[in-house]
């Protein structure tokens, strides 16, 4: 996954800068846009490490070649939000709802991401590394060529997901429901038994002692 292109040289940006349609190369390191609302903005080849961005309450958000390292995007409401080729290093996206997002070419690494909703989101180009998705709602989500590295998928919500080259390895998938919507994906020989209970209870499989 290449790394965004952030410009060389950054200009220091303010909360009032985010009020323009375009914001290009600003530096955003550790702005506090906690329960702030931000509409209709396009940020391009920005630094948002460290951004305070808790309970925020995003719309029409789109950022391109941007680094959101250690971002805290805690509980964050998002509407048509849009990442084309943006890292996010331990970010904090607990109880985010970002139904309908899409991403493209996007890393998220050590992402902590429970009780996130990605509802009828789009993932293209997309890895995960070390992510916590528990409890995620990725129902009606669409997945192509997304990679799932040691995430923690426990009690996730895939109903009506859909996957195309998608590949899990080494991922912990205990009490997720919906499991059909896997179907297409790949996944290493120890994922595939800890699916085991999924698919046989929503087969209707009892195992007895």
């Amino acid at each position: 996954m290449p790394e965004p292109a952030v410009a060389a040289h950054l200009d220091q940006v303010g909360a009032a800068g985010l009020g323009a349609l375009v914001v290009d190369a600003a530096d955003l390191t550790g702005l506090d846009l906690a329960g702030a609302e931000l509409a209709e903005v396009q940020v391009e080849a920005s630094a948002l490490d460290r951004l305070q961005g808790a309970g925020g309450r995003w719309r029409g958000v789109t950022l391109v070649d941007c680094r959101l390292d250690g971002a805290d995007l805690a509980n964050l409401r998002a509407e048509d939000l849009s990442l084309v080729r943006c890292s996010l290093r331990e970010v904090r996206l607990t109880g985010a709802q970002l139904a309908g997002a899409r991403l493209r070419a996007v890393l998220l690494d050590g992402a902590r991401a429970s009780l996130t909703s990605w509802r009828d989101a789009v993932w293209q180009h997309v890895v995960l590394r070390g992510c916590d998705l528990t409890e995620a709602d990725l129902t009606g989500a669409s997945l192509s060529d997304v990679v799932l590295v040691d995430c923690d998928l426990s009690g996730a919500q895939l109903a009506g997901l859909r996957c195309e080259r998608v590949r899990l390895e080494g991922c912990r998938l205990g009490g997720i429901s919906g499991v059909g919507g896997l179907r297409g994906a790949s996944v290493s020989e120890a994922d595939a038994y800890a699916l085991l209970p999924a698919l046989l209870r929503e087969a209707g499989v009892t195992v007895r002692d």
